[in-house]
């Protein structure tokens, strides 16, 4: 749990004041805090967090839940300028196992790159291989029916390239 000498080593984050909300700024894992302050560093802009521990509001064994580890964090990068598979890539580069796309997130009326993150224990194949099916996502907002519903797909390239706005990119790579 996140000691105030932790907090002070952070460059890009306090735990009170300010955009972020981290609910229980005690409770939130270290090693989360000082992952998600070198991940802020490396992408060279502004990283919010929309969600940290909380005591309700997502799935019953969500990582941003202290009985579950305190793990975890919804975030959104409105100023990212890259691409949604750069902003996945980036994650995967500090220790984020547990990672969530949101194109559709927004922060202050601007839409923006939403990420959650968790640092979860993967699962091994039978054949040692880590698994990475439970843990990467895309959440978009479809309608079912008459009501907007989020919907959660597999982190595909398929995926990544329909909702995350890399199709051009790739197309012009490809020709």
């Amino acid at each position: 749990m996140a000691s105030d000498e932790v907090w002070k080593k952070l460059k890009h984050f306090k735990p009170l004041g300010g955009a972020d909300n981290w609910g229980d700024v005690n409770a939130i894992s270290e090693i989360l805090l000082l992952a998600l302050d070198d991940f802020r560093g490396y992408v060279n802009c502004p990283v919010h967090v929309t969600s940290g521990v909380e005591t309700g509001g997502h799935s019953k064994k969500s990582y941003h839940y202290r009985e579950n580890g305190a793990c975890a964090v919804d975030v959104i990068l409105p100023e990212y300028k890259f691409n949604a598979y750069d902003l996945i890539i980036d994650a995967s580069r500090f220790g984020f196992t547990g990672i969530g796309y949101y194109p559709d997130w927004q922060f202050k009326g601007k839409r923006g790159n939403g990420l959650h993150l968790d640092m979860r224990p993967l699962i091994r194949d039978s054949d040692a291989t880590l698994n990475y099916k439970h843990s990467r996502w895309i959440g978009i907002k479809e309608m079912v029916g008459s009501v907007e519903k989020q919907v959660y797909l597999p982190m595909s390239y398929e995926n990544i390239k329909k909702y995350g706005g890399i199709y051009e990119i790739i197309d012009n790579i490809n020709h």
